[in-house]
């Protein structure tokens, strides 16, 4: 239905309305934008959105580009016009498996293309398309390269030291929402699909540079999966400015970095950049304030819960859990979220890290709470492959010491953490959230709050296993852990993660936010100091990093 709406406003010239409508916001300043796009002739700064139909990116980066433009950068677009196989707007929700393997993206193409085009109509800026940047015959000999691949090597393709293989194995992970591709049927065709995708945009990205040498920056979404792994790691590979963001949980906020995707800056981020930080009262009172927001989900986007229960005393003594007896919580994330490669894992998956930890408490006398992620089943899409699932297919008789919580069941993680001597983890967020409240962590994973001198990082499996063996533990986090613990997470919820005040919540519509009309005003009147800051960081090549209580000049709108 929405393809068909895209093509009528097409067809008869008449904009979506969901997009910032910038040529009125642009008209009513007709002479002074003018004036400011003459002297806009700084850094050339590319934002390769590619996927228009990613609305969360597309209209968020329109506003990055007006605003860049504003502060004096050369700001062009790049867009995917109908080029790539697969893409990260592909998933089995939208593009059935059969449908997926006969055309790939094909039937989604043109929706994708319109809400870019869409997203920065009236902004008067150069738009570049992927087309533009690859020859038929490259198009051939990339296609008849990856069909001459054996499926096993699929996923460590690589060229130029540009992992695409691992990108594309991301996306076909994510297409399935699955953290395994071994029990799907069509699982060789459409990792296929995917690196032929990733082939095709390293070209594509290696012309577009050669074609625009002058090129300072590029800003990617995400900068994981295909297309937008592939465009970060080519234009490193140029010795061009890489910057991506994301979208953080607090409601119109984001999170930048430079280099690479915050899935490896944040964890590897240096402890210098928040340890010094001046901690007062005020700020923890904002910190604890958010954290206890998060268990209902007052300042977030979403929400993985309906009516959660929170007094749960009766709940875990009817599934023969003891609260008096020490309870040892484990919260996996999602399977295939972000499937990612790290160097310092000591688990080669998740699943791994999970059986292995319930091979060990079979045989202990401690009570083991295995809570799935509920955004497996209530989430954008469901996930296919579900932690609780994979135990049961695993295990036919689960021991009486441990307890299998699903993704469905209404039940407040933060309360059975409240019950838990220790929490388990692998890449969950939630070890910034419980380590501020006191809670010892162990994380198995890769983990943001990891090598932060808060948890318990082991470097083996053996350092791992030793830790489980002094279980339960008898003291609580160290009041110099803990003083820790809140300078990391108020600097991850309130100084790496940036809300534009130019963005506004929209209740009930998609994209979830939309972009104040009076922008141009806000700029003018410096009345957007965050993304005033962000623009710097991005121009001016400073740390994203930025603390509103501790600026004078912030102005609500």
């Amino acid at each position: 239905m929405r393809y068909l709406i895209k093509k009528l406003l097409k067809k008869f010239k008449i904009r979506d309305y969901a997009a910032t409508n910038w040529k009125q916001i642009i008209s009513e300043n007709k002479e002074e934008f003018e004036l400011i796009k003459k002297k806009a002739q700084g850094k050339k700064i590319v934002i390769t959105t590619s996927a228009g139909g990613l609305l969360f990116c597309s209209h968020f980066e329109s506003l990055l580009a007006f605003a860049l433009t504003y502060y004096g950068a050369k700001v062009e677009i790049l867009l995917c016009d109908k080029v790539l196989p697969a893409c990260m707007m592909a998933t089995s929700k939208i593009i059935e498996e059969t449908k997926f393997q006969k055309e790939g993206v094909k039937s989604i193409c043109s929706s994708c293309l319109d809400s870019g085009k869409f997203a920065f109509d009236g902004l008067d800026l150069k738009l570049h398309y992927f087309s533009n940047f690859i020859k038929k015959k490259e198009i051939l000999d990339c296609r008849n390269k990856i069909k001459n691949i054996s499926y096993s090597d699929l996923s460590k393709f690589k060229e130029d030291d540009i992992n695409i293989g691992e990108h594309s194995l991301a996306g076909a992970l994510r297409y399935y929402a699955v953290g395994s591709l071994d029990n799907e049927q069509y699982k060789e065709n459409t990792l296929r699909k995917f690196t032929e995708a990733g082939y095709l945009t390293k070209k594509v990205i290696e012309n577009f540079l050669k074609e625009n040498s002058d090129t300072d920056i590029i800003i990617s979404n995400h900068a994981i999966y295909v297309p937008q792994g592939i465009i970060n790691d080519v234009g490193k590979k140029f010795k061009i400015r890489t910057i991506s963001y994301t979208t953080n949980y607090i409601k119109n906020s984001f999170v930048f970095s430079h280099k690479d995707s915050y899935h490896h800056t944040l964890k590897d981020e240096p402890s210098t950049e928040w340890e010094g930080i001046v901690f007062n009262k005020i700020k923890e009172n904002k910190l604890i304030n958010y954290l206890n927001s998060r268990k209902y989900g007052t300042y977030d986007w979403g929400y993985y819960f309906k009516k959660p229960a929170f007094k749960i005393d009766k709940i875990l003594k009817n599934k023969g859990i003891d609260i008096k007896k020490p309870i040892i919580l484990l919260t996996p994330n999602i399977i295939w979220d972000a499937n990612l490669i790290y160097k310092d894992n000591i688990f080669s998956n998740q699943l791994e890290w999970i059986f292995k930890t319930f091979e060990f408490f079979k045989n202990k006398n401690l009570q083991l709470i295995i809570r799935s992620h509920p955004g497996e089943v209530n989430a954008d899409r469901v996930s296919k492959q579900q932690v609780k699932n994979e135990i049961l297919k695993r295990y036919k008789k689960i021991p009486s010491n441990i307890f299998l919580i699903g993704p469905e069941e209404n039940i407040s993680t933060y309360s059975i953490a409240d019950y838990s001597n220790v929490i388990l983890i692998y890449a969950s967020k939630i070890g910034v959230e419980l380590s501020p409240v006191g809670k010892n962590v162990i994380v198995a994973g890769e983990s943001y709050v990891k090598n932060k001198g808060i948890t318990y990082d082991p470097k083996s499996q053996k350092e791992y296993f030793d830790l489980l063996e002094k279980l339960p533990f008898k003291d609580k986090l160290s009041e110099s852990r803990l003083l820790r613990a809140k300078k990391y997470a108020y600097h991850f919820w309130f100084r790496r993660t940036i809300v534009p005040l130019s963005v506004e919540e929209r209740l009930n519509q998609w994209p979830l936010f939309g972009i104040n009309k009076n922008i141009f005003y806000n700029l003018k009147e410096n009345k957007d100091f965050p993304l005033k800051e962000i623009c710097n960081s991005i121009i001016q090549n400073k740390p994203f990093i930025y603390d509103e209580l501790d600026n004078n000049k912030i102005k609500k709108i």
